[in-house]
């Protein structure tokens, strides 16, 4: 397949090229960027993921949204396990973590970011380095970080060692594969290049598992994520009228979606073989 051009619009304003692996039927942002270079590909101001602070509408939209779908990624992952050990890798600013702690989840978080991490140390959620022992957690959920990830086949290989047998991983992906995604091209902005650098679908997530030795549980739509990306599609394209046209795109891209069982995220609950 012919590689896609993608501009980073949130920082940097380059250009990137997006790469069809085969293998896994999933694209590679290219050129791979080292992690120490990385870093100044994110805003300078706190990341969403890993703020409270809401200082324009947009923020205010983002955190509503993500308090939403707290409640309902618990009332998900409920659905297997109700408690035990949970591992919340990329925990950002902590809400997710704090929200399972009162559910009697026994939860530990894992950063990357300095900022994160000392929002975690504040609000007392016990962290853990990178490293993972084998048969420790019930379930480890990432949202919307498996896609910040290099080396897919190796991160899930490590999780699903992580996992006690029975246990599950979960993960909330941007879908390339969605009716957003294809109506806005380029400037889709859950592109997100070069922080994300890989961009997956269904099929490649499917894949990936069951190459890990995964059995793939459940897969959940993400409806409100389709309105936020919308949003911030249209502000790239700088077009007029963007809330209103992000809402009622958004709006028809959850109704294919729904159609379709093909969002604009999708959580996949996966399981390790007992």
């Amino acid at each position: 397949m012919k590689p896609l051009r993608i501009k980073d619009f949130l920082v940097s304003k380059e250009t990137f090229l997006l790469k069809h692996d085969a293998t896994i039927n999933a694209w590679q942002t290219t050129p791979e960027i080292l992690p120490e270079v990385l870093e100044k590909y994110y805003p300078k101001e706190a990341y969403l993921s890993h703020t409270d602070q809401a200082k324009d509408l947009k923020a205010k939209m983002y955190l509503w949204i993500k308090k939403k779908n707290i409640q309902t990624k618990l009332h998900w992952i409920s659905k297997s396990r109700s408690k035990g050990k949970l591992l919340d890798f990329g925990a950002g600013n902590g809400a997710f973590a704090q929200a399972a702690q009162a559910k009697g989840w026994d939860v530990f978080a894992f950063e990357f970011s300095e900022k994160a991490k000392s929002l975690l140390t504040q609000k007392g959620i016990r962290q853990i380095s990178e490293s993972l022992q084998k048969n420790t957690f019930d379930t480890i959920t990432l949202w919307h970080v498996f896609e910040h990830l290099p080396n897919p086949q190796q991160q899930l290989k490590r999780f699903y060692e992580a996992i006690v047998p029975g246990g599950t991983l979960v993960l909330a992906i941007p879908n390339h594969n969605s009716w957003d995604a294809k109506h806005y091209g380029s400037y889709w902005a859950a592109y997100d290049v070069p922080r994300h650098l890989w961009h997956y679908n269904r099929t490649s997530i499917t894949r990936l598992a069951h190459e890990a030795g995964f059995n793939v549980l459940k897969t959940h739509n993400m409806y409100w994520d389709a309105f936020y990306i919308a949003l911030l599609s249209e502000q790239y394209r700088k077009g007029s009228f963007a809330w209103s046209k992000a809402f009622f795109k958004g709006l028809y891209s959850n109704l294919v979606g729904w159609r379709k069982n093909n969002t604009s995220s999708l959580t996949f609950i996966l399981q390790k073989l007992k």
